[in-house]
């Protein structure tokens, strides 16, 4: 090895030359050739000394010498094998691959008398010998003796052993001399490349050349050439990223040692030396998925924070990763997403390139549809599944880390959040009818603005309804007029309150449609506080619980500080929104979204989302204790539609059954509880105001065909103190604005009178009784000013038939 100048900073006080470790080495060794050359006494003390050296050294198999790295095994939550990580950034090449000019700066930097020695480098050691004794600090270790230290891990072995530096020095001299016998030089060459470590991460000589000069290893210069070799020396110290005039000076010393061994002209080392460092990073990505690339992240993470998880311990391989995956879950969401996606490729409408079609190693980029599904449990942080892209190999690109797209009616239950934690409630009446496109300007601006949020092929106007209805059924006109009431800068306020980047969002009414950006991360998080009384969801998500060595012994385990939560709506509007998402799936434009769930009767919710232009949707929804997000589109800006009626729950909806449907037996929680300040009133679903008796609608039976009468009462969430005193005006027989009519009417402080039985006894002329359908509340209090005697009749069939008994001859007398 080359005498490298030594920095004033790294002098050491001199320690006596017997305790230098090239001193007995350099003896031992020295009585070798002695003893080879006729001294019999050398001769037996060496051969005596090295005897235990040379046996233990003819024990390594030879055949595992490019054994570069043992995989580490990833485990899931229940110790499931789901995946093996290498750790070390690395990609072999052949030495064909190496130019020569790399192999003169090694050789020169390294190891000048390789093509000659046969593993040891005798002149070598007594060159360092003397120096030791000098005061230097020289070593004398070939290219061969590192790789044979390197690939068999000899230093963690000699410490084992309590060895040493001699001692463990004699096993590698040794070894690299049965090394030389049985591989050529090329051979021992591409293996030292290969596996030789070059600082920042970077296992290997392409590695390194991409990893700082962002190209191969062939088209690396001269000074780049020498740059490298001197960080075999000290990978860290002289990293040209980190300490970039230490790499510099050394790069030029090993240049002088190429001039020194005739491998260049003293011109042109010097007009090397003057060329710049530059550098222009373009790593390898390492792992074969996105979710492993996350926990290789998290391991390199834990390096930094934790100096029992040792980098060498993590090359070396043989560790067990635990993390918080639940393999169930993890492939019933890898496998859901491929199947939706190549359905969606399916349609006749869809005009995008297939999966199916493209072919790796094409110069066209990957332009598929894409997808992602992230769920991480609510009070850990703890990921359980995360599928960051379609092919990691083809596309590694990984939405849930770095991707952000419009969140579409998604992002409703944020809207209604603003609304109903202000002065709106979920029986607030907004009108659902036509709207003019330059209202909210989205795909155009002339024309009616589309109704795409119903997720129907012909989707209908219903005149005024509720607030709740409008969101149940995901009315996009309906809601932009509840925006209206709402405020568009209270909207923005509050969806950065929620996480999303919404602070300096421009105040326009296509703000009501998702037409804001946001990542899986942010979306997740946010929908998560509906079921957790109004509390975002983790904002540090975890993968990685602990690690243990290849022994068994656990060097690595995390913390469990608690999750820092904040409260962004409170715990009343939390439970009104889930009870308005619990409707959307159950009888809205989600309707059929619990059918196939396993987890029965399902405590959670979930809200689909589809974008006016039909080239993004989402689904995001949870139960007790996790949320789960799905989203699926293209990757490119403006790709356009995915196919003209791209609905979420054809495409997100089944992923996300899907994924929750493999959680449900380690992951199913009880029912999300109401907070105590909220009220439970009867309301009509007609009017939003108080339910009576008489709020009847005429209404279909489907399975008889006739026309009935049914109850439009439905039991209604208030924040307490937003309740609503006004009863039905709709149905109480005379408009609201007239000085009799029942909204205007005080309540009495009277006890109501109760019926004693439920039918009256005698005629009933006047129709008095009520329809068994009815509501009948025994606070209702008032009775309405006028009744309509048709009020209670059941029309039944239109064509049914009263039979009347004949009338009696009429007779005229005289007077």
């Amino acid at each position: 090895m080359a005498n490298y100048p030594i920095r004033p900073r790294n002098i050491r006080k001199k320690r006596r030359f017997y305790k230098r470790k090239g001193f007995w080495l350099g003896l031992i060794l020295a009585g070798l050739i002695l003893g080879a050359a006729g001294s019999s006494i050398g001769y037996v003390f060496a051969e005596r000394y090295t005897r235990e050296f040379r046996q233990r050294a003819t024990t390594y198999n030879l055949e595992r010498i490019n054994e570069l790295e043992v995989p580490s095994i990833i485990l899931d939550r229940n110790n499931k094998e789901i995946g093996r990580i290498f750790v070390q950034n690395r990609s072999i090449i052949p030495i064909s691959e190496v130019p020569q000019i790399l192999i003169d700066a090694l050789c020169a930097g390294e190891d000048s008398r390789f093509f000659t020695h046969k593993g040891v480098d005798y002149i070598g050691i007594v060159r360092a010998a003397k120096l030791n004794l000098q005061g230097s600090k020289q070593g004398a270790s070939t290219i061969t003796q590192q790789l044979a230290r390197n690939a068999y891990n000899l230093k963690n072995e000699a410490v084992q052993r309590n060895e040493t530096t001699t001692q463990r020095k004699l096993v590698e001299a040794f070894l690299a001399m049965r090394i030389e016998q049985r591989y050529s030089k090329r051979e021992i060459l591409e293996f030292y490349l290969n596996r030789i470590y070059f600082g920042s991460g970077f296992h290997g000589i392409r590695s390194a050349a991409l990893g700082y000069f962002g190209k191969e290893p062939k088209k690396l210069t001269v000074s780049e050439c020498a740059s490298l070799v001197t960080l075999i020396k000290n990978p860290t110290g002289r990293s040209p990223m980190n300490h970039p005039e230490i790499n510099r000076e050394h790069r030029n010393y090993v240049l002088t040692r190429m001039v020194e061994e005739k491998f260049l002209s003293a011109k042109d080392a010097e007009h090397y030396k003057a060329q710049p460092l530059t550098l222009n990073p373009q790593p390898l990505r390492r792992g074969t998925s996105h979710l492993y690339e996350r926990i290789a992240d998290a391991v390199a993470q834990a390096l930094k924070i934790d100096e029992a998880l040792d980098e060498d311990v993590l090359a070396a391989g043989g560790c067990k990763i635990h993390t918080t995956i639940l393999k169930e879950a993890q492939d019933a969401a890898e496998q859901a997403l491929l199947d939706s996606l190549a359905r969606a490729e399916t349609q006749a409408a869809y005009t995008h390139p297939k999966y199916a079609d493209y072919r790796k190693g094409s110069s066209e980029p990957p332009e598929y549809l894409q997808g992602a599904v992230l769920m991480v449990e609510h009070d850990s942080g703890e990921v359980l599944a995360h599928v960051g892209g379609r092919d990691y190999a083809q596309v590694p690109y990984d939405f849930i880390e770095s991707g952000k797209r419009p969140l579409g009616t998604a992002f409703f239950p944020f809207l209604y959040a603003a609304g109903l934690s202000g002065s709106q409630t979920p029986a607030t009446l907004v009108e659902d009818e036509a709207m003019d496109n330059r209202t909210v300007m989205v795909s155009g601006r002339e024309g009616i603005l589309g109704e795409w949020g119903m997720e129907v092929a012909a989707p209908t106007y219903d005149g005024k309804i509720t607030a709740r209805r409008a969101f149940e059924n995901s009315k996009i006109a309906a809601t932009v007029r509840f925006g209206g009431l709402v405020g568009l800068q209270r909207i923005a306020k509050i969806g950065a309150a929620f996480g999303f980047p919404m602070e300096h969002a421009e105040l326009l009414q296509r703000l009501c449609v998702g037409w804001e950006e946001a990542s899986m991360k942010q979306a997740l998080r946010a929908i998560a506080s509906f079921a957790c009384s109004g509390k975002l969801g983790p904002a540090k998500l975890i993968y990685l619980d602990r690690v243990e060595n290849a022994q068994g012994h656990i060097i690595y385990r995390r913390d469990y500080p608690p999750m820092a939560t904040r409260q962004v709506v409170d715990p009343a509007t939390a439970w009104q929104i889930h009870s308005m998402l619990v409707g959307s799936c159950q009888r809205g434009s989600a309707a059929g979204a619990f059918d196939k769930l396993l987890e029965k009767p399902f405590p959670g919710a979930g809200k689909g989302g589809s974008t006016h232009d039909f080239s993004d949707t989402w689904f995001l929804g949870y139960n007790k204790r996790v949320a789960c997000g799905v989203w699926t589109g293209f990757l490119q800006a403006g790709a356009g539609q995915i196919y003209p009626g791209a609905f979420s729950r054809d495409l997100a909806l089944p992923v996300w059954r899907a994924a929750m449907n493999a959680a449900a037996p380690a992951f199913s929680g009880g029912a999300i509880e109401a907070p105590d300040n909220l009220v439970e009133l009867p309301v009509c679903s007609i009017s939003g105001q108080r339910a009576t008796q008489f709020c009847q609608e005429m209404a279909e039976d489907k399975a008889s065909g006739k026309l009935r009468s049914r109850s439009t009462t439905i039991t209604e969430s208030f924040r307490r103190g937003t309740e609503s005193s006004a009863y039905c005006s709709t149905h109480s027989g005379s408009s609201s604005d007239s000085p009799t009519a029942l909204t205007t009417l005080p309540a009495l402080n009277v006890v109501p009178v109760v019926p004693k039985a439920p039918f009256v006894i005698g005629d009933d002329p006047y129709h008095a009784e009520v329809p068994s359908s009815a509501a009948v509340s025994r606070d209702a209090g008032l009775m309405r000013h006028r009744t309509n005697v048709l009020d209670s009749l059941d029309v039944g069939d239109s064509d049914e038939k009263i039979s009347l008994p004949p009338p009696v001859r009429l007779r005229i007398e005289e007077d």
